[in-house]
């Protein structure tokens, strides 16, 4: 595997040989309402993503490399899934002195910047440059998601999410994509001591 593909699916978990992960509890968690994926769960779904993107890169395919991007993002930055599909290669902040995208039309219709982790801005630079390797536009009106029939809508986002999860026996109708995003506010306020969630709280994940 080249060196540029290396940085495009790895992560930093990846910085040690890892064993075999055994299956963990399939059930999706549920903290005062909220129905989430705990953090071994998280990690082994951003695992198979990740090791299928190697796969499809030794055999010259592209689908494995984008889907781990995409799910990357969900599980770095808590978005929605149609606030993923709405990206466009501008929303990118991720200049010398920024690490931010820009979310247009989010929940509400509000607009704003989403902070994100330096290992995510690294994985956007090196996959805007292999996508454009690859032929793909990469201007600033331009879709960052792209597929053979265009643009990645919310549903092919939710489908490529669930096709993983039910690869590793954790998906449950009606609580899987949207749980990546409970997942993530789950974190930050067990982080901080927020439990249990208010009803204030629950209506923002």
């Amino acid at each position: 595997m080249s060196t540029e593909m290396a940085k495009i699916i790895d992560f930093p978990a990846n910085t040690k040989k890892r064993s075999r992960a055994k299956r963990c509890d399939s059930r999706v968690k549920n903290i005062d309402g909220v129905k989430y994926f705990n953090e071994k769960q998280i990690k082994m779904i951003r695992r198979a993503v990740r090791d299928q993107a190697e796969i499809d890169e030794k055999k010259g395919n592209v689908t494995g490399i984008k889907e781990w991007l995409v799910v990357d993002l969900l599980t770095s930055t808590g978005l929605r899934v149609s606030e993923a599909a709405n990206l466009r290669c501008g929303d990118l902040r991720i200049g010398y002195s920024e690490s931010k995208i820009f979310v247009s039309n989010g929940k509400g219709g509000i607009s704003g910047h989403v902070i994100i982790p330096d290992a995510l801005k690294k994985h956007f630079k090196t996959f805007l440059s292999w996508k454009q390797k690859q032929g793909e536009a990469v201007g600033d009106d331009d879709s960052l998601f792209v597929g053979q029939r265009g643009a990645w809508t919310s549903q092919a986002i939710q489908q490529i999410v669930k096709k993983y999860l039910r690869q590793l026996g954790l998906y449950e109708r009606g609580k899987s994509v949207h749980a990546l995003r409970h997942s993530y506010a789950v974190q930050l306020y067990s982080a901080a001591g927020i439990f249990p969630l208010s009803d204030k709280l629950r209506r923002t994940v």
